[in-house]
């Protein structure tokens, strides 16, 4: 996995998670739309090839 499909990869993960945490912090229909979305893309992105995912990695949270 190169470098810049990492960070592509990294940048759908932080995304999706911001959009959880809306949700979570507010829930509603509007905000659970968006979740949902998100999802969808990151899903079609990750089906098309249009980024990789990596098989292993370290978190350090």
């Amino acid at each position: 996995m190169s470098n810049a499909a990492r960070h592509e990869w990294r940048d759908q993960q932080v995304l999706l998670n911001e959009r959880l945490k809306g949700f979570l912090a507010n829930p509603g229909t509007e905000q659970m739309e968006a979740v949902v979305a998100e999802m969808r893309a990151y899903a079609d992105a990750a089906r098309t090839g249009n980024i990789d995912i990596p098989t292993t990695w370290t978190s350090y949270d």
